[in-house]
């Protein structure tokens, strides 16, 4: 007769398994639990997701969770997303229409369906959805949507992943869905008051938005202030990489400041994000083209840290840094120009002219000149593609960006050329020409937008006024400028060499 002992250790050893994994045959993660008194709930995450910074352009959007060993080099292929949708007059009983609209609006799902729910909680109704969705590459990914519809508004949890992970995720999104408290009344987070504290004793302008800002960062991001930006860096406060993008920031500002004056104080603050790295770039909404991007309805300058060991040094033209001073001067144009954008040529021009900032003891000493982007223009196979001179100037944003290689490359040469050229310092009315388009457009623009804003403002009504301050720019730096000899000398100068042909 076999001994009950073995037996015994067998049906224990089964019964940890049972314990262990669901009835889906899946690994229950632990979770720990994350407050959001600001919103009046709390719930429970995977503790081995972290949390993710918040695009500003998303309104409605309280929180994103992704795991902390997401890749690097593309989006988190999981996510967990807290929502927000207020309810109108009608309350409650238009809640179920109102999530099917934003699900239709933001979520943009290829299919979607009710599912049974759960039962109410803390006063709320629960709404159940699954389906698919199509990501930014166009692939298709698995949606897991739980509403909790209060009397004015509806919380959200959004669960997505790549389709092949579903079912190793489907029961921590339920978990997670599930997991809400809702406290009674909002708590008063003790971030907040830090923040407060902190601000009061600076001199700091624009104090409010700041602590804002700071009180919405997430763990592990890094605050770092000067007088006219805010930069949110994922790494350490001590990390050498913030402290060198902060003094190169206030660096080039200072240099776009004396290259486009200012004619009044320019009351904003400069918001810069750095992602760790590619893969939170993109899962923050960065384009896999890009290294950073200005946006500029929020007024936020995004990128992220491209080096490949993050141990390395990072120099003054690392393609990170070059960008920064990109964007920084598409920012500092938002700002000083009362948010108009120039034409593309001048604008992305401009822009890729300061990326070759050249850095010495703490001031920009020199602008070089990219030598990569004069030697595509002058590849044979690029010079029938070259646009006429008189086209790339009065180019749409569409337009410009048809051919985008080509009109940056030519946008940043002209510039260059205009702003450095031998040929453009003995003639007045050509190195002047940067600098009449950028006044007259600024001033035209403020004229256009007191009387938009006197007669109502609409969209046609917009882009006419747009229209109209981007042509009186065009004629007033074209003025006293024979376009076909300034044509010929800025492709001669090309020709020989560009920067290295002075």
């Amino acid at each position: 007769m076999a001994s009950p002992r073995p037996m015994l250790v067998r049906l224990l050893l089964l019964l940890l398994v049972l314990v262990a994994f669901g009835s889906s045959g899946v690994a229950l993660a632990s979770q720990r639990t994350d407050k959001h008194a600001e919103y009046g709930f709390s719930l429970e995450v995977p503790t081995s997701f972290e949390a993710r910074p918040v695009p500003a352009e998303m309104p409605g959007l309280l929180a994103v969770y992704a795991p902390k060993d997401a890749p690097k080099d593309r989006r988190s292929p999981v996510t967990h997303a807290l929502w927000r949708i207020t309810l109108g007059s009608g309350g409650r009983s238009t809640a179920d229409l109102a999530v099917r609209r934003w699900m239709l609006d933001v979520l943009q799902p290829t299919r979607m369906e009710s599912v049974r729910s759960v039962r109410r909680r803390y006063g709320r109704d629960p709404i159940r959805y699954e389906g698919a969705t199509l990501n930014p590459e166009g692939e298709e990914e698995s949606l897991f949507v739980h509403a909790w519809v209060g009397d004015e508004d509806v919380i959200v949890f959004v669960g997505q992943c790549e389709t092949g992970l579903l079912r190793r995720e489907s029961r921590a999104f339920d978990r997670t869905a599930m997991s809400f408290r809702f406290f009674s009344e909002a708590e008063t987070e003790a971030s907040r008051q830090k923040w407060t504290r902190h601000y009061l004793r600076t001199s700091l302008p624009h104090r409010d938005e700041r602590i804002e800002i700071a009180s919405a960062a997430v763990d592990g991001w890094s605050i770092r202030d000067t007088e006219h930006s805010m930069i949110l860096f994922h790494g350490p406060s001590d990390s050498p990489v913030l402290a060198q993008i902060a003094k190169n920031l206030v660096a080039v500002r200072r240099r776009f400041a004396e290259d486009f004056p200012p004619d009044r104080p320019i009351d904003a603050l400069s918001v810069v994000r750095v992602c760790r790295d590619r893969g939170e770039y993109l899962t923050y909404g960065g384009n896999p083209n890009t290294v950073g991007y200005f946006h500029p309805r929020v007024q936020e300058l995004v990128l992220y840290d491209a080096r490949t060991d993050a141990s390395d040094p990072m120099p003054d033209d690392h393609p990170t840094m070059r960008t920064l001073y990109h964007e920084a001067c598409h920012q500092f144009l938002h700002h000083t120009a009362s948010s108009m954008s120039p034409h593309s040529w001048y604008d992305e021009g401009s822009s890729e002219f300061y990326a070759g900032a050249v850095f010495q003891s703490g001031a920009v000493c020199d602008i070089e000149g990219l030598a990569d982007r004069e030697a595509f223009l002058r590849q044979r196979e690029v010079r029938p593609r070259l646009p006429k001179l008189e086209a790339l100037l009065s180019m749409t944003q569409e337009q410009f960006y048809a051919d985008a290689n080509v009109n940056y490359s030519m946008g940043y040469a002209l510039i260059r050329f205009l702003r450095t050229a031998e040929a453009a310092r003995i003639r007045p009315e050509w190195r002047s020409l940067p600098k009449r388009y950028f006044e007259t457009l600024r001033t035209r623009w403020r004229r256009e937008a007191e009387s938009l804003a006197l007669s109502g403002l609409s969209g046609a009504g917009y882009e006419q006024a747009v229209n109209r301050s981007r042509g009186a720019a065009l004629d007033a730096a074209l003025e006293n400028v024979d376009l076909e000899e300034l044509e010929a000398e800025f492709l001669e100068w090309l020709r020989q060499g560009g920067s290295n042909h002075q």
